[in-house]
């Protein structure tokens, strides 16, 4: 039933969650002088292809959330799921005084679909992700105007994956740790382009391991 690929594809989805749930501890935009962002995100592995977009509510230090809806494709498999993302986080300095940054924080994914016509009827789909860890990052000024944005993220990972046929279902379930790392590229004070690339270890066998993502973030003006 492929289940890999679809714990694969909610896994993607919920990275591309998280860029609706950014922070500078996750190379991402600060709330100093905005409280809310618009972020798309691209994400990449062997299998699935995932692609979302969402908004994000702040405050500078403190609690932040955002929610996002995504869309995956799947080699091997016909037709798309869609992805319900939220995520809730908080963001404080390291230390006293330190530019560093780190964000305790989880998100939530629900994958519906995709549906695939087999022998004796058609076949449906679903998923849930849940991941909880925490990110650390900081802001490396390179100009008056470019800041460069490097992070680092651990978080533990569960999917449960269903399939329903003619009343039927088979349930799946993976748990595993996320490391994730890259760098926002702030280009303006309300625009960041940012790369990424997260590892899944202790993933069932057939999960694609490696994802490789790209976010955009725009703060809205007051």
């Amino acid at each position: 039933m492929k289940f890999g690929i679809i714990v694969g594809a909610v896994s993607a989805i919920a990275i591309s969650a998280s860029a609706a749930t950014a922070q500078v501890c996750q190379g991402d935009l600060s709330f100093r002088s905005s409280s809310t962002h618009l972020g798309a995100a691209l994400a990449m592995s062997s299998n699935v292809t995932s692609f979302g977009g969402g908004a994000t509510v702040g405050h500078r230090q403190g609690l932040y959330a955002g929610g996002s809806v995504g869309l995956s494709s799947y080699n091997g498999l016909s037709g798309n799921a869609v992805g319900l993302n939220g995520g809730l986080g908080y963001s404080m300095p390291l230390q006293q005084k330190s530019s560093w940054q780190i964000c305790p924080g989880g998100t939530l994914s629900l994958g519906f679909g995709p549906s695939q016509t087999v022998a004796g009827g058609t076949m449906h789909f679903s998923s849930q992700t849940v991941a909880l860890g925490a990110s650390v990052g900081t802001a490396v000024p390179m100009t008056k105007t470019v800041s460069i944005l490097p992070f680092g993220s651990a978080a533990w990972g569960y999917t449960r994956a269903t399939a329903k046929l003619n009343g039927n279902s088979a349930t799946s379930t993976d748990g595993y740790l996320i490391l994730g790392m890259g760098a926002g590229f702030q280009l303006t004070p309300s625009l960041v382009l940012r790369p990424s690339l997260s590892l899944l270890a202790a993933a069932n066998p057939g999960t694609d391991n490696t994802i490789f993502g790209l976010s955009v973030t725009i703060a809205l003006p007051h």
